[in-house]
């Protein structure tokens, strides 16, 4: 359950620090993603309740760390004993099903999309974003890319150009 460990630093909605405004407002708080949330809460319900089951039909006593590393090393110690138990298909189906919704969310989450402004390009009036895409396996080209909703795209080496004189020079307006 590597995927509850690694997804501390997603559960902020922001990802890579990056979040689409509405003209005017500004964030307050903590945003948090509910998908991550949600995930989050069915990986510690489903490994609770396989627990559960190991604990009362093999008479043993319950895990001291009830963490999800716990409750997962817990499972694999009687992995055997509960792939032989009638529900056995149940939780291999059920453990399966969790990690595909952990591997898609998590690849949801690497990739991120900030609006920066109109489309510099002479007579365009699409917006500019710059998508951020830090590993090959997330969803479109690898890689991070600055491109407007009308097809013009920069490279890399335009970037700090597009960002104009204040932010390049790493002065705040």
């Amino acid at each position: 359950m590597n995927f509850h460990h690694e997804s501390e630093h997603e559960l902020t909605s922001s990802a890579h620090g990056l979040r689409d405004r509405v003209s005017g407002s500004r964030p307050t708080g903590i945003t948090l993603d509910e998908s991550v949330l949600a995930l989050r809460s069915r990986i510690t319900e489903l490994l609770t309740s396989w627990a559960r089951l190991v604990i009362e039909e093999r008479e043993v006593a319950a895990p001291r760390n009830r963490s999800v590393p716990g409750l997962a090393e817990f499972l694999g110690r009687h992995l055997s004993w509960l792939t032989e138990h009638p529900a056995g298909p149940d939780f291999d189906r059920e453990i399966t099903t969790l990690m595909r919704s952990c591997r898609s969310l998590r690849e949801e989450t690497r990739s991120a999309r900030r609006e920066l402004g109109g489309c510099p390009e002479p007579g365009c009036s699409g917006t500019l974003y710059a998508v951020l895409r830090p590993t090959e396996s997330a969803p479109g080209p690898p890689g991070s890319s600055v491109v407007c909703d009308q097809g013009h795209a920069f490279a890399p080496h335009d970037w700090l150009l597009l960002a104009g004189p204040r932010q390049s020079a790493g002065i705040r307006p």
